[in-house]
């Protein structure tokens, strides 16, 4: 005989404000009480079943990775009971805070119920049908953080998008619109469940969104026309910069007469180092101005670029400002003209798109203003970025194929940052050339006498007023004391012996007596 199923899991203890007490526990014929829970992996397992807890509001998912039953064992997690915290936490406020939606299963009121039995019964639950969805659990919850973001009513909505109102919707909210339109297998489910005279009321909020987009006619096109109305001028002020800048950069390249003379100097110099062994060139490619820095003397102290710099500076001084003849280098090396060209054809895809949905406008009789007036400005300054942007292929395309590249392989970037980096390796190798010939120039001068202005110089006086007033001290205090020496060897011969203070009384006597000396040759 197969064993007998396990008894029923004991009830989960109540939460705390949930409003309704626990079921009572099952009757067993024959035993005092309810039967022990039923263990996890057998009698070993310490685990109990888990009884999954029902929200009074639809809440926020989490997105953590749980362990299975059998991953629990011997983790931290195998000592952990989480059932005890229910009655301690405030669920209801923490519902109110954190709730997205309506109840999933609610209570009704007393007031609610119907009055029969209700002395007798107390009070009477009355569960809610379950919501409908027809979506998959995960574009669901998209739908519910979109409806978040959007922050409007689906009546305000249907308004601005049959009005293409960007006044109401912002370009942020229309890209959320348009990730937000139900798709084909979408749109039949809800005609369906429409067609069926189902009740609408059953649908969770996110389906009852969905099927009032899914009744506005056009919405895909109404919402693209929206966002190409909110992203032209920014685009076209993106755009018209970097064409502007390859025109110029590749005029200012191909008529640089210095320049090209300076191509003609780095031309001598490498057929004069490769003509015996390669043969001389008759050119070369731009990217090949990079390799001039490359190249080093024996030394290693310089490098060919330093020595041509030198060279243009002391025997071709009239191609020292070449740099100013080459313009917008640096911000033509900044631009792609594939992703322009890419730019320019969405821009003219949104205004064929918007074009076709005036002309279906017009049919019906209906003016969109907002319409109107895009087109009447918009149409001229695409039709100008055009034209402009065939310039800049065409302007770019022959100044590429001056210099020997090829017309469809040469990137703008490529082709541009080239002639950028030779022009940083020049200046920087011209500044370094200068630095070299002021320190060797400062070697051959004599040193020249430091010339102190300011604080220092007053530092400096004083500092020699001291000095001169502590030698003139010192030279007081050794005449006084050699002085001082010579009496007492003239006393110690006379008298070999006194008391201590008999050298003071003596030295102030001889000079009492010089003192009277003087005073006699004054009145003399």
């Amino acid at each position: 005989m197969p064993p007998p199923p396990p008894p029923p899991p004991p009830p989960a203890p109540p939460m705390q404000g949930s409003g309704f007490p626990p079921p009572p526990p099952p009757c067993f014929p024959g035993l005092n009480g309810p039967p022990p829970p039923p263990m996890i992996g057998g009698q070993k397992s310490n685990m109990t079943i888990k009884r999954a807890l029902q929200p009074k509001c639809k809440l926020p998912t989490l997105n953590w990775t749980v362990l299975k039953p059998r991953e629990v064992k011997g983790t931290v997690f195998n000592q952990l009971d989480d059932s005890k915290y229910y009655n301690s936490i405030d669920f209801d406020a923490f519902e109110r805070i954190f709730k997205i939606g309506p109840a999933v299963g609610t209570i009704q009121s007393l007031d609610e119920a119907d009055g029969e039995g209700l002395a007798s019964q107390g009070s009477k639950r009355f569960k809610k049908p379950e919501a409908v969805s027809l979506l998959e659990h995960t574009r669901l919850r998209n739908m519910a953080i979109s409806r978040r973001k959007l922050e409007q009513p689906i009546e305000v909505v249907i308004r601005a998008i049959n009005s293409l109102d960007l006044t109401v919707l912002k370009l942020e909210q229309v890209e959320i619109l348009q990730r937000m339109v139900p798709n084909e297998l979408e749109s039949k489910l809800y005609r369906e469940y429409t067609i069926s005279r189902k009740d609408s009321n059953l649908l969770t909020d996110e389906d009852k969104f969905l099927l009032q987009l899914s009744r506005i006619e056009r919405i895909s096109t109404k919402l693209g026309v929206m966002a190409y109305i909110a992203n032209f001028t920014e685009t076209a002020n993106m755009i018209q910069p970097q064409i502007h800048a390859v025109i110029m950069a590749s005029r200012s390249i191909r008529t640089s007469e210095k320049f090209h003379q300076l191509l003609e100097i780095i031309l001598a110099f490498g057929n004069y180092m490769n003509g015996a062994k390669r043969g001389p060139a008759y050119g070369f490619k731009i990217q090949s101005l990079e390799c001039l820095a490359d190249t080093k003397s024996v030394d290693k102290r310089q490098c060919l670029m330093h020595y041509m710099v030198e060279t243009v500076s002391s025997r071709f001084p009239h191609l020292h400002g070449f740099v100013n003849e080459i313009q917008f280098i640096e911000k033509a090396s900044q631009v792609s003209l594939e992703n322009v060209l890419v730019d320019l054809h969405d821009l003219e895809k949104g205004m064929e798109l918007t074009k076709k949905e005036s002309d279906f406008l017009k049919q019906k009789n209906e003016i969109n203003p907002i319409m109107r007036d895009f087109l009447g400005t918009a149409e001229e300054r695409l039709n100008k970025i055009k034209t402009e942007c065939k310039t800049s292929v065409n302007d770019f395309g022959d100044c590429v194929e001056f210099y020997g590249e090829e017309r469809q392989q040469t990137a703008t970037t490529a082709f541009f940052t080239s002639i950028l980096k030779f022009i940083r390796a020049y200046k920087l190798a011209e500044s370094e050339n200068e630095q070299k010939k002021r320190v060797s120039m400062k070697a051959q001068s004599p040193p020249e006498p430091v010339k102190v202005t300011g604080k220092k110089q007053q530092e400096a006086m004083i500092n020699e007023l001291k000095r001169r007033q502590v030698s003139e001290n010192n030279k007081k205090l050794q005449e006084t004391y050699h002085g001082a020496l010579e009496d007492i060897l003239s006393d110690l011969k006379n008298e070999p012996y006194r008391r201590a203070d008999a050298l003071r009384r003596s030295q102030r006597r001889k000079i009492d007596q010089r003192l009277s000396k003087n005073f006699d040759e004054i009145d003399v």
